[in-house]
């Protein structure tokens, strides 16, 4: 079994004093490396100035989307939407207006209520001037009182009147797209 001896560094100073032939090292620290955050931001800034964002004058995005806003805003717009499951077209349809989430709502989701579960004011005047109440976020109902979410999914008005959900994948157009297979989902009109 080995032994291990400590020398305390006192002794080991005092025999430096005494000339044993210490060498000095210098206690400085090398410098620190930048942390990455700071590297990142240098490089970033750097890179902005030689290439800066192109000053543009039109914007072909919010062109697409306005155009696809005009397009949609009609109530009486015809469209064809065809449902795909296992990558087949499983129905196809006309469609009248627009195709919408089962996820949009006429009134908001939440509320905000105080402490009682009454409409939130945020501040009520007291004796004692203003005093601010805390307000808490609590599901809202909706517009038949009951509460929930709707699953994902969309619904549109075929051009018959017929209500229709569907919860999977679909391609929409504005003009009948010619179909290679027979849609899987055949409805018969009476």
């Amino acid at each position: 079994m080995s032994k291990k001896y400590f020398v305390p560094s006192l002794l080991v100073l005092g025999l430096c004093l005494m000339g044993a032939g210490c060498s000095v090292v210098s206690s400085s620290q090398p410098e620190k490396p930048k942390n990455d955050i700071q590297a990142s931001n240098e490089i970033q800034a750097q890179v902005s100035k030689n290439v800066p964002v192109p000053q543009i004058t039109t914007s072909s995005e919010r062109l697409n989307v306005a155009r696809r806003a005009e397009l949609f805003d009609a109530e009486d717009k015809i469209s064809y939407i065809y449902l795909v499951n296992y990558g087949r077209v499983m129905a196809f349809y006309t469609v009248t207006g627009k195709v919408s989430s089962l996820q949009s709502y006429m009134t908001p989701t939440e509320k905000l209520v105080d402490a009682e579960g009454n409409n939130c004011r945020r501040n009520r005047s007291g004796l004692d001037g203003v005093t601010w109440e805390p307000c808490y976020t609590v599901a809202a109902p909706d517009l038949d009182g009951t509460f929930g979410e709707n699953v994902d999914g969309i619904f549109f008005f075929t051009t018959e009147g017929a209500y229709v959900e569907w919860n999977g994948d679909y391609m929409m157009t504005d003009q009948p797209l010619k179909l290679t297979t027979q849609p899987e989902l055949i409805r018969e009109i009476k």
